[in-house]
This record gives structure tokens, sequence and C-alpha cells, in this order.
């Protein structure tokens, strides 16, 4: 059996199988991926030995694919809500986190209470500046805090793991060449400017490519896109080594802004592939890790870490956020939450091999990757496992968004507006029609007129409180691709579509997948039949359709209502074909008046009408 195929096979498993732990229990992947390649790799299980020069080259494609899917997702109009915070994070609090890294491992290890000593704490220092994308976006989908604190930590991680590479970088050059300290400073800048112009240059060829269409097939854009962030990262490095990180995070970052054709699919496929070279990349490099020599670090080590969490990192935030309209919570927040990711951990791998050939530095090498690991783990065991306690603590974390944003704002879609907002949910209508906007407003509800296709309408809007999203146009192509567009924001299975008339009899086509939205109602309500039964004076009612007691008899339901969504334990879900309405709830059907007696009340525009408290009065 071909031992190398197989530690690759076993590899991508257990990364596949830490990130399904990770999503069923909902905390972050690398939890299960540090302990899972650790103990592959305590066990002997793994042979990386097998994989020998290849190792290197595996782990620097792996972080080329990370950070460019990092800066193709950053969006320019976050970044206007808190740019001074984010610019100072990555320089004046780079700077401080740094030195005082440094500092602190110097005194507190005697092995490096000397001039080598000081340069490897120099480069450990270097190393924990980074906060990792691959941790912190995963966190902040878990842990759901309000938009300006997002976007801080969203924009801080992507931003700082190419910089805070490219100093360690030029620290391991400084120790490699023995050179004079003034070198560190003018490397560092020169090494910024290759990067970000690699970069630039990359993001703009790589926008006009993608342009053109006749030039690049559709189904070879992905692998075209892949390819190329391969060679930009690995130009760079040829002309200055380590720069490669800096460059494709800027032509990602270029990309997503100029938006060429066909960046949706991009940012699917890359998503996918960084999950992929994440898990690989962890559990590769946690079952290198030497245990004996971290438990080595004793007590120094665990003074270490809680210096870095407790004094280094809430310094660096207060003295980056003064100024700001950042409130005291939200800046405790931000200085717990500062788990270190893939780049360092890549990194300082790579940097304690290259250095443990440096003469002078064989015994001193293996605290570079010791104690970054050790940071690594003791961040996102301490920081990642409570930072859903602490920001429900320190009052940052908004409650689960409930509401629903409606594209298209016609007659028929502000009726259901208007009984989801009467039942206590918020509700936004988006149409491109004005008029259609201003009857919205005129029967009390939000409306903005935008362009639902439009990549940036969504950025703009203010959807917090916004969960879910319904398409409700006459125009097919429309709901499917603003569905498309909402899926990235509201997550697959929380985006809707209406059936339209021709839909009718068309189920179970590729029409149907999910991320085209998921149709709503019972087959026979469509778009148009819906219009056209209000116009014939059919209405809304609410009706519980069983009695919350085992006894209690259940209520007759009108032979021609059709149930559109209900309400149980201040939660709505809206009526699909795999939904089996439960008992006790409190249920919105559409139809004819009922017959005299029964139960069932057209619903008002008084907000709060299907609410939990209001069931005896429904």
């Amino acid at each position: 059996m071909n031992n190398t195929l197989f530690n690759i096979a076993l590899i991508i498993f257990a990364g596949i199988a830490s990130q399904l732990l990770a999503s069923k229990f909902r905390f972050p992947a690398i939890v299960p991926l540090l302990v899972i390649g650790g103990l592959l790799g305590q066990l002997g299980i793994l042979d990386l030995e097998l994989l020998g020069e290849g190792l290197e080259s595996i782990v620097h494609i792996g972080v080329a694919i990370i950070l460019f899917e990092g800066g193709l997702s950053l969006r320019r109009v976050d970044y206007r809500s808190a740019p001074k915070t984010i610019r100072n994070l990555i320089t004046i609090g780079l700077l401080l986190t740094w030195l005082l890294g440094t500092f602190a491992a110097y005194l507190l290890f005697p092995a490096l209470r000397n001039p080598t000593g000081f340069r490897v704490a120099l480069l450990f220092g270097a190393l924990i500046t980074v906060t990792g994308p691959t941790v912190i976006m995963p966190l902040l989908k878990m842990v759901k805090t309000n938009q300006k604190i997002s976007t801080i930590l969203t924009w801080e991680g992507i931003l700082i793991d190419p910089i805070g590479a490219i100093l360690a970088v030029v620290i391991l050059t400084f120790i490699e060449t023995s050179s004079a300290g003034g070198i560190i400073l003018r490397e560092f800048m020169r090494s910024l400017a290759i990067g970000a112009s690699i970069g630039v240059g990359g993001g703009v060829l790589m926008n006009y490519l993608l342009n053109q269409r006749r030039l690049i097939p559709w189904e070879l854009r992905n692998l075209f896109v892949l390819s190329a962030v391969i060679v930009i990262y690995a130009f760079s490095d040829w002309l200055q080594h380590e720069t490669g990180v800096l460059a494709v995070t800027v032509t990602g970052l270029l990309v997503g802004i100029f938006k060429p054709t066909g960046i949706d699919e991009i940012e699917s496929f890359k998503g996918q592939l960084t999950t992929l070279m994440v898990s690989f990349l962890f559990i590769l490099l946690a079952a290198r890790l030497d245990l004996d020599r971290m438990i080595a670090l004793g007590w120094r080590g665990v003074v270490l870490l809680c210096l870095v969490i407790f004094v280094i990192r809430p310094l660096n935030v207060f003295l980056s956020t003064a100024g700001s309209d950042l409130n005291l919570r939200e800046k405790l927040f931000l200085s717990w939450i500062a788990p270190r990711g893939i780049v360092a951990a890549a990194v300082a791998s790579l940097f304690a091999t290259n250095m443990a050939q440096i003469p002078g530095y064989e015994s001193q090498a293996w605290y570079v990757e010791s104690l970054t690991f050790l940071i690594i783990g003791g961040t996102v065991f301490l920081q990642g496992g409570t930072a859903n306690y602490v920001g429900r603590f320190l009052g940052v974390v908004q409650p689960e968004p409930r509401g629903f944003l409606f594209v298209g704002a016609n007659s028929a879609a502000r009726k259901l507006a208007h009984a989801i907002q009467t039942a206590g949910f918020p509700v936004l209508l988006l149409d491109i029609n004005k008029a259609n906007c201003r009857a919205a407003e005129k029967e009390g509800l939000k409306a903005v007129q935008a362009d639902a296709l439009e990549p940036d309408t969504l950025e703009e809007l203010p959807l917090e409180g916004l969960g879910n999203m319904i398409a409700m146009t006459p125009n097919a192509e429309v709901n499917i691709v603003a569905c498309q567009q909402g899926a990235k924001t509201f997550a697959t299975d929380h985006v809707f579509r209406i059936r339209l008339q021709e839909e009718k009899e068309d189920q179970t086509d590729e029409r149907g997948l999910r991320d085209e939205g998921i149709l709503l109602f019972d087959e026979t309500l469509t778009l148009g039949t819906l219009q056209q039964r209000l116009r014939q004076g059919n209405a809304f009612y609410c009706m519980q359709t069983e009695g919350p007691e085992p006894d209690a008899a259940p209520e007759e339901e009108p032979a021609d209502f059709i149930p559109l969504f209900y309400v149980k334990n201040d939660h709505l879900e809206l009526v699909t074909q795999d939904i089996t309405i439960p008992k006790g709830a409190q249920t919105v059907c559409f139809g004819k008046e009922p017959a005299a007696g029964s139960k069932a009340q057209e619903v008002s525009g008084k907000s709060g009408d299907l609410t939990p408290e209001s069931k005896e009065d429904a």
C-alpha cells in the first residue's frame, strides 16, 4: 500500500470529520482539528516524513487559497462603519502586540535571555500579531454580534494576517543574515510594496480576464482563478520571500470590489476549497507538534498565555479604539476575541524548521513553534469556547434575527408582509418600483426603493433583525437570482420564493433547488392566484389548528383555506411542502370568509395579534 497516499487520505478524512463535528455541536472547527490532528501525530498514525519537501509547498498553496478567499469576502461598504479602528488595529495594535509579546517571552523564559534568544522572542512576537479569519469568521456566524463588532473583527483578521506574516519573514531574514537592526524597517516596507504591487496587478488582470467571456469558458473559470492565485503567490514569493501572502489577499480584495462576471460561483467554489485547505493544514500542522516540548513550557507558558489574553490584547484594543464611538462593552468584547489561526500555525512551523538549521539557534528554534501553538490552542479553546457567553454577559450579542425581507412590494407581497408584521415580526420590502414602495409606506410597512439584483444592494440595506427573505416579484428569473444572492446573506434554508403561474405544474425539476429559493405554500397558490383571489375578496385569517391540551378538539379548517405560516413559541415558520404544522400553533391561512361560528378571525393591522401572549384572544 502507498503509505504517502494513505497519509494524505487520512488527513483529508480527519479534517472533514472535524468540520462535521464542529457544525453538529456548534463550536469552532479548529478545536476538533487541533485535538484530532494532535492525537494522530502523537499516536504515530500519521508519518509526515513521507511528504518530504512537498510538505512546505502544500502549506504555501493552502495559505494562498485561504488568504485569497479572505480578501474576496471583504466588503468595502462594511469598512466605512469603523475605518479608524480597523486601521489602528493593523498598525498601532500590531506594533504593540509584537513588542509586548516579544518582551513577555524574553523575560519569562531563561533560555531566551541572551542575544540569540531575544531574536527568537522577536519572531514569536511577530507571529502572534495575527488573528486568523479561519477562526474569527466561523465564530461570528455562531455569535451574532452587532454589525460594527463583526466588521472590525473580520477586517482585522483578514488584513493583519499578511502584514504579520511579512513582519515575521523580515525578522527571520534579520536572524539569518545577522544584519543591523535598521534592516527590519527597510525590508518590511520593501516587502509590503512588492506584495501590494503584485496583488494590485494580479487583481486588475484577473478582473479583466474574467470579464472576457469568450476567452475563458464558463466551466473553466473557477479553475482559472485557482491557478492564477497560486501563480500570483509563487511569483510574488519568487521576487521577495513570503510576500505572496499579501499579494493574494490584495488580489482577492480587488476582485471582490470589481465583481467580475460569475463572482458568485467563484466565491462559492473558493469557500468550499478554503474549508478543505483549512482542515487539511490544521490536521497536518497539529500532527507535527511535539507535545513533550509544549508541556516543558510549564507554568511560564501558562503565564505567557494569560498575558497575551488578559493584558496585551486589551491594551491593543483600548489604544486602537481611543476616540471611537464604541462603548465599553463593545471594547471589552473586542478585547476578548483574538484567536490565532492557520497563518500563524503554518508560518511558525515552517520558520521553526528553517531556524533550527541556523548555527547558534539549534537549541532555541523549537520555542517559536511551541509557544505559537500554545497561543493558538489557548486562545481558540478559551476565547472560542466562551465567546457566546461573554457576548451575552456584555450585552453585545443580538437576538436571533426573526424578520423578513420581501423582494417585491406588490399588493400580494404587502398583504403577506402585513400579516407577518401583525404577528410581531419585523418586515422590510424592497422594490425597484417607486409607486409600490410608496403604497407600502402608506400601509405602515417599511420599504426601500432599490434593485434587488444589484450586487451591493443587500450589503447596503439595514438588515439588522432580518433573518429571512421572500421573493415575490412577478418575474421568475428575478426571484431566482434574488434568492441566489440572498442565500449568501441569510443562508439557503432561510430564502423563499412564491410560485408563479408557469411553475404550477413544474415543481420537481431543477428549479426547486435550495439555492434558488424554497418554494412556498400549496402548489395551487401561485402569485397570480393570490392576487386574483385578493381582488375577489379573499383575506388572511388566523386560527389555532389544534388545542394545546391533548384532549382538546382540533378546530375545523375550512376546505378552501390554504395555510401560509404559523407561529408557536415566538417562532414563525412559513409553510412549504415539507412542513407539518404542530399542535397549538397559531396558523394564518388564506381563503374566503368562513361560515358564522368559526373561530377563525381575519388578521387585523394591530401588531402582536398572533404573539403567544394573545393566543387566547385570537
